[in-house]
């Protein structure tokens, strides 16, 4: 029998669909972390949505959740509004309006130091007071971004490549002496991040650097000598905080957009040759959004490109494998991005506000609905079988999967698969066939197809979109042999 290539893995779609198109939507591959599991991976199921709360504002641009004084309390910017919401979802509280332009906001906090948010939003920066819940405006102009660290208030404006700092634990002050500009490097900063360990990174153009509090005077923060890098940043919103890194959509000095991470001060590419295939062909990238989040001990990197209108995910924990996110239109029959997009963990949950809408979401694996109430659709491309351009005769295909976990009633109590095959590559698809996963309780069932005829280059897609928690996909074995 011809060795084939493992079924189960990330999307891979590249320039050439011969060499390999494999694409996972809205399942994401887990590693098996010891040698006796049934399959070296597994596809999992990204999580579900369902509205956790909802505000006549339209258009989620940041979310923060916070603890002030041992108390949790989560926050919003929905259009011109920031809001406070509680761990219940209802009755979302408006805490002031804020300017608007076509940039997400930030929201950060100086902790119980200071007891303050800083917000940016439309260029304007605002302080909060987590004590009174008195929101003032503070920085008139020239807050594209903000941030704090050591009690601090950063706000940093693209327009003049600057940051600027409030007096420490007083963002209501904001001396304008204490601001800082680029000289190392030849190109303007585009835009900034604030690390958990006190640094501020800082991409330009086609180099960055982080700077650090070095105590000096009359501005404190210097640049890190030994922190320079030579990449730069095409998405001023894409940098944010995964894991321990910092992981932005990056462009070369050189030309083309890369992925990258940096653990440390040495950015490290992270994405595939196939994806910056992809990120190439977009109209515009500079729009992209970068946030993230942990659930189940993966820590995602979610890069959303709203003008391409489509959801890369890239997953730090599992061997840095990317996988797509998004919403079936099943009318159009195509794929729209994922809607959540701002993320903050707050009440034990996963909130993420929908740029689109006033609806806030709640993530969760428990979840097995969509933006739109449908079950989600899930693909899975697999690699093309190909046995150097010779005849194959497809006798059997099995799924080994989690099985008897059908609804009771309604869509679910009868789950299916659909198998639909290429025998060109991937270029034309015939029709799909159903696949009975079996109904609830029905532990040993087999999915199995029979009578697959014959190819020389093909490719297997199998889907699922009944609304079920527990779908979880480990191996295809598939019976092939030579055909004379």
């Amino acid at each position: 029998m011809p060795a084939f290539p493992p079924f189960i893995g990330g999307s891979y779609q590249s320039q050439s669909p011969i060499a390999d198109q494999e694409r996972s939507i809205n399942w994401y591959p887990e590693i098996m972390e010891v040698e006796g599991a049934t399959s070296r991976a597994s596809l999992y199921p990204t999580p579900g949505v369902e509205t956790f709360a909802t505000v006549a504002d339209v258009g989620g641009r940041a979310m923060l959740g916070v603890t002030d004084i041992g108390v949790e309390r989560c926050f919003g910017v929905l259009g011109s509004t920031l809001y406070e919401f509680y761990d219940d979802g209802s009755d979302p509280v408006s805490r002031g309006t804020v300017a608007i332009d076509a940039n997400p906001a930030t929201i950060s906090t100086s902790g119980d130091g200071g007891r303050e948010l800083l917000v940016t939003s439309g260029d304007v920066g605002y302080a909060y007071n987590l004590s009174t819940n008195a929101l003032s405006t503070v920085v008139s102009s020239g807050a594209t971004k903000g941030g704090t660290v050591f009690g601090y208030g950063v706000v940093f404006n693209i327009a003049d490549s600057s940051i600027r700092i409030s007096d420490q634990f007083d963002m209501t002050t904001w001396d304008a002496t204490q601001t800082a500009q680029r000289t190392i490097g030849s190109d303007p900063w585009r835009t900034m991040h604030i690390t958990p360990y006190g640094y501020i990174c800082l991409p330009g153009t086609k180099s960055g650097e982080f700077w650090y509090n070095a105590g000096a005077s009359p501005f404190p923060f210097q640049p890190e000598p030994s922190a320079l890098y030579a990449w730069g940043i095409a998405a001023p919103f894409s940098i944010a905080q995964v894991g321990r890194s910092v992981m932005w959509l990056g462009q070369s000095p050189e030309g083309g957009y890369q992925v990258v991470s940096a653990q440390g001060f040495s950015p490290q590419r992270v994405s595939t040759h196939a994806l910056e295939f992809q990120l190439s062909g977009y109209e515009r990238v500079s729009d992209a959004i970068g946030q993230s989040y942990t659930e189940d001990g993966h820590t995602f990197y979610v890069l959303t490109v709203p003008s391409a209108n489509i959801t890369h995910v890239f997953d730090q924990t599992t061997a840095g494998i990317w996988h797509e996110r998004g919403t079936w239109n099943s009318a159009a029959a195509e794929w729209n991005v994922w809607k959540p997009v701002f993320h903050a963990y707050a009440f034990g949950k996963h909130l993420m506000a929908d740029r689109e809408t006033g609806t806030i979401h709640r993530l969760s694996n428990t979840i097995a609905t969509d933006v739109n109430g449908n079950g989600i659709r899930r693909v899975r491309r697999f690699p093309a079988l190909v046995a150097d351009r010779e005849w194959l005769l497809h006798t059997r295909l099995r799924l080994l999967y989690e099985q008897g976990i059908g609804l009771t009633s309604g869509q679910g109590s009868d789950p299916m698969f659909m198998l639909r095959y290429s025998n060109d590559g991937g270029r034309t698809w015939g029709n799909e066939r159903q696949i009975a996963a079996g109904k609830l309780g029905e532990y040993a069932w087999r999915a199995d197809v029979r009578r697959l005829g014959r190819s020389r280059n093909r490719v297997y897609e199998l889907s699922v979109s009944d609304p079920i928690v527990g779908w979880r996909l480990s191996e295809v074995y598939l019976d092939a042999e030579p055909a004379l």
